[in-house]
């Protein structure tokens, strides 16, 4: 079944694959750039370190109105939802050099980028999926407080250093009440049924 909550995770999940990859300096062992294990699970391999950990904070979920529903030529009913919350980044390393370096270069990917005038890739995959319009706020950028603990998944006792941000993101989704899936946007027009506004041969296409 696809929900909202995991479409919004799992869209920023392959913004950062598409989009990004680790650039280690030429000095570094690593050297040059590596992909990084991108995930809405926390990372419990050592083989899947360093990560980027995404997960989604809601703070609002509601119908657009009151008794408010719509339908598409056929006569289906559909409900609309606005939602609002924010989608939270965690970087995961095993040495703090790494995972600021990686944070860094996240943070230059995301609230940088929306200064060019042309979308980066990053953009377009969250501001372009199917199922849920969103709008992303790139202005400003809540950071998380860094942590450093002793004891990995896989049982030795070495540091792993953590480092987060969120972004703000709000928008809105289409469900069907019968199958309770989300409705592909791009595939419907609607028409609203609710009383007085707006009369029965207004059409609402709502990919605009």
């Amino acid at each position: 079944m696809s929900g909202y909550l995991r479409t919004i995770k799992t869209t920023a999940v392959q913004a950062i694959q598409q989009s990004f990859q680790a650039r280690y300096p030429e000095p570094d062992p690593d050297g040059g750039t590596k992909e990084l294990f991108v995930s809405i699970e926390y990372p419990v391999e050592e083989a899947q370190y360093p990560a980027v950990w995404v997960d989604y904070e809601g703070s609002e979920l509601r119908t657009v109105g009151i008794a408010y529903t719509e339908q598409d030529a056929s006569g289906n009913v559909y409900a609309r939802w606005r939602f609002a919350g924010h989608v939270v980044f965690t970087v995961v390393a095993l040495s703090s050099n790494e995972r600021d370096m990686i944070y860094d270069q996240m943070i230059a990917l995301t609230a940088y980028a929306a200064q060019s005038d042309w979308p980066s890739q990053f953009r377009q995959v969250v501001e372009g999926a199917p199922l849920v319009a969103a709008v992303w706020s790139f202005d400003t950028v809540e950071d998380r407080q860094p942590a450093a603990a002793p004891g990995t998944p896989w049982g030795t006792m070495d540091l792993i250093y953590e480092r987060g941000f969120a972004l703000q993101v709000i928008g809105e989704f289409v469900s069907d009440p019968n199958t309770y899936e989300l409705v592909n946007l791009s595939e419907i027009q609607v028409v609203a049924t609710e009383q007085g506004f707006p009369d029965q041969t207004s059409v609402i296409d709502i990919t605009s």
